[in-house]
């Protein structure tokens, strides 16, 4: 918000810092009446009233029929616009790219494949500027067409001074400015780049099963394990030196070798690089190992049961530590880790982790996500779409659309 605030206070700028309020309860809420985002942003109705207007005559928010009352004229409720612009969130991880378009709403318009770009950032970079002009031209019905891209990458990724923390997973992307490259060839277009925990921590909320009130903490499986924590509109990594680096946390004293060197690490044992390296040691594809543990999986293959049996152990280990530390409300696993253990090795987690903390946490708030590998994709959506108001203010002359 810091970035369009202005050294001084305007009008405009008091109008549209209520507008955000108004957009972003709008984005978590909807199908909302005015009179209930009044009560829950604290403006006044006649406030509420005016940015709706300013909302819908940009054509972000639409009445969507009416809901029965008891007494009193039934209200009017409020959805995003399905018309306003499509939203493309992507994710780099070490084993896939994973790319969703969306309308406004979050609708799933479609599913882009782009194999083996996240091994090389010149042919992500390319299939970027590709996808973007394909979309332009193909949703030329919608008002604004493609308004925004967000992109997520297995770092952590300071938004604040546009630096890295620490060197990727994937080696062909050290010393890649994801978000400086993605700027020079998109111009004007909205571009955040997040970290893949940020942003299915975010997904989770704006899509998932976990409510915009709640104490989050979601973690990250798609090869490694990273954590981030979700309160109160925002993410841990995304305001802090947070790195959620959890998969590094010492479950075994002297035990297996990470490829960093690290000895006892939480991901060597309970993680799917954890899996791959002991099932598939020979492998030369991840995405096409991780396809074939997951369908082995299904079967029950014994081998691949007798793995599990070790993530599952370690797993609620590392699931505990982080209850005894951070206590969240709900805890997600999601990506690849967490459709691996489905709602059979979900069970089996949660039973463990309720031994270990004798009963002291409840359990029934462990969750896999629903969003698949799809979550932090959708994270990347959520991102630019909370921050919409932002992208459309101009100081001089307020909202534009």
């Amino acid at each position: 918000m810091e970035s369009y605030i202005g050294k001084n206070g305007t009008f405009a700028l008091m109008k549209n810092l209520n507008l955000e309020k108004v957009f972003r309860t709008v984005v978590l809420r909807a199908p909302i009446s005015r009179a209930e985002i009044s009560r829950v942003t604290g403006l006044n109705k006649v406030t509420v009233s005016n940015c709706v207007k300013t909302l819908m005559d940009c054509d972000l928010i639409s009445e969507e029929g009416i809901v029965s009352s008891d007494s009193g004229r039934p209200p009017v409720m409020l959805m995003l616009s399905k018309t306003f612009g499509v939203l493309i969130g992507v994710e780099i991880s070490a084993v896939s790219t994973n790319i969703v378009v969306t309308d406004l709403r979050g609708t799933i318009l479609e599913k882009p494949v782009m194999e083996h770009c996240h091994q090389d950032p010149e042919t992500f970079f390319k299939g970027m500027e590709q996808l973007i002009a394909e979309c332009s031209e193909k949703y030329n019905n919608m008002t604004h067409g493609v308004i925004g891209l967000g992109v997520a990458l297995p770092v952590n990724y300071n938004q604040e001074d546009e630096s890295y923390q620490e060197n990727p997973p994937l080696p062909e992307w050290k010393g890649v400015d994801a978000y400086k490259e993605l700027k020079k060839r998109l111009g004007k277009l909205p571009v955040a780049v997040l970290t893949t925990a940020a942003a299915g921590a975010m997904g989770e909320v704006h899509f998932g099963d976990a409510s915009p009130d709640t104490y989050l903490a979601y973690l990250h499986g798609a090869w490694g394990l990273k954590l981030d924590l979700y309160s109160g509109g925002g993410t841990y990594s995304m305001s802090s030196d947070f790195s959620g680096r959890v998969g590094q946390m010492i479950v075994e004293r002297n035990g297996k070798e990470n490829e960093f060197g690290s000895r006892g690490c939480l991901e060597s044992y309970a993680s799917i690089h954890a899996l791959i390296n002991k099932l598939y040691p020979n492998q030369t594809n991840r995405y096409e190992s991780v396809l074939d543990l997951m369908r082995r999986q299904k079967f029950e293959d014994p081998e691949v049961e007798e793995a599990m049996q070790e993530v599952y152990d370690y797993l609620a280990i590392g699931l505990t530590n982080l209850i005894h530390i951070f206590h969240p409300e709900t805890l997600c696993i999601g990506s690849y880790l967490g459709l691996l253990l489905g709602r059979r090795g979900l069970d089996q987690v949660a039973k463990k982790v309720e031994e270990l903390t004798h009963g002291g946490y409840p359990v029934d708030q462990i969750i896999c996500s629903k969003l698949g590998i799809y979550g932090v994709s959708f994270g990347c959506i959520s991102w630019i779409r909370d921050h919409l108001i932002e992208y459309l203010f101009d100081e001089e002359e307020g909202i534009l659309c």
